[in-house]
């Protein structure tokens, strides 16, 4: 899924999510998968171009990571 970042705290989103997905994402302000986790499931699940395969990515990735989910 998402390489292993350089940098602690940046890790990049993962290649193949949809770009409608990207941009909701971007114009939220999120750039790496410690900030999706942050923003939580809720958070997520409400943004405009995040469906369902989209959250399981994102779910893969942190899993991947060892990256959990906020409740929020």
């Amino acid at each position: 899924m998402a390489p292993k970042s350089v940098e602690p705290g940046r890790t990049p989103l993962p290649r193949g999510i949809s770009a409608p997905a990207r941009r909701a994402l971007a114009h939220a302000g999120v750039e790496s998968l410690e900030q999706v986790a942050a923003l939580g499931g809720r958070g997520l699940a409400r943004m405009h171009g995040i469906c369902p395969r989209t959250l399981a990515q994102l779910q893969d990735a942190l899993d991947d990571q060892g990256l959990e989910l906020t409740a929020g």
